[in-house]
């Protein structure tokens, strides 16, 4: 939405599908990571903790869904630049270009996810494969459509989101571990965050040198302004995240007093940080990056 209203001719119609798109970012890829965490992790939470996580995820994929669903009606009213959000011509094109591919591939994850939120023998394999739907449905549309090379850019999109999605998806498990004391818990997650951490950091360099190119340029446009906001926040949050590890967990298994508390209040702070990642993000799909002879020709 900022990105928008610096352009030449802001459109407020724009602007606002910038901040559905970011509900859209927080609301589907969340049910993607608890999907992932129940897959990866849920045999070994425990019982009410498994639990906790099924309704979350159930929460968070019937608001992807509801989300999903609001923003085609402003699609279509960008498309007719404003006139009408019911147009038919516009929605049956709509519907068979790209932005239809990615809401029915996002739509039925998120139908899978909730599958996946029920106790049943296949829950497991449906939330994994929900997980990889939901985050393959933003490889389906945008940059990864318009820069070469398009296969290796949808591959590290689909991987970087699902790394995205298990670590914020995974915040509201543990902040009410935190608050209950339960070290344990966090620790045996610990392994499964690292290894998220170290995917959405080699998957994001990854892009952002595929996407960028020329490094000489980055501030050239808003697209790179737009990345540095990002990185400044994922950085935050990343520091919020060894603090965690290397202080406050420690201190929690070592019974110090209104340790749990410090960790639960710094948990919330990391997870505010995780809501503005996810507008940066939608404001540089917003934007594009300087084309040096990468881009696909339209």
């Amino acid at each position: 939405m900022i990105l928008e209203f610096l352009q030449p001719e802001p459109s407020l119609l724009d602007g606002a599908t910038v901040l559905l798109r970011a509900a859209l970012y927080a609301t589907s890829l969340t049910a993607a990571g608890v999907g992932l965490l129940l897959a990866l992790a849920g045999s070994g939470l425990g019982e009410a903790p498994r639990a906790l996580a099924r309704r979350w995820l159930l929460a968070a994929a019937l608001a992807g869904i509801a989300v999903s669903l609001a923003s085609l009606p402003l699609r279509a009213l960008v498309l007719t630049g404003g006139e009408s959000a019911l147009d038919g011509a516009t929605w049956q094109a709509m519907m068979v270009s790209r932005i239809g591919d990615a809401f029915w591939l996002r739509l039925a994850g998120l139908l899978l996810l909730l599958g996946g939120a029920l106790r049943w023998t296949a829950a497991t394999a449906l939330a994994a494969m929900g997980a990889l739907m939901v985050a393959a449905s933003y490889a389906a549309l945008g940059h990864s459509t318009l820069y070469r090379p398009r296969q290796e850019l949808a591959a590290l999109v689909t991987l970087h989101l699902m790394a995205v999605g298990f670590w914020v998806g995974s915040l509201p498990l543990l902040w009410r571990a935190a608050q209950s004391g339960d070290g344990a818990l966090i620790a045996r997650w610990s392994p499964f965050g690292a290894a998220a951490v170290g995917v959405l950091a080699g998957t994001g360099l990854l892009l952002a040198i595929l996407l960028v190119r020329r490094w000489d340029l980055l501030l050239a446009s808003w697209y790179g302004w737009g990345m540095m906001a990002k990185l400044l926040l994922v950085a935050a949050m990343a520091a919020l995240a060894a603090r965690h590890r290397f202080l406050l967990m420690p201190a929690l298994a070592r019974g110090e007093p209104g340790a749990g508390a410090r960790l639960a209040r710094s948990i919330r702070r990391e997870a505010g940080l995780a809501l503005l990642v996810f507008w940066a993000a939608a404001e540089m799909v917003s934007v594009h990056p300087l084309d040096a002879g990468h881009r696909i020709s339209s």
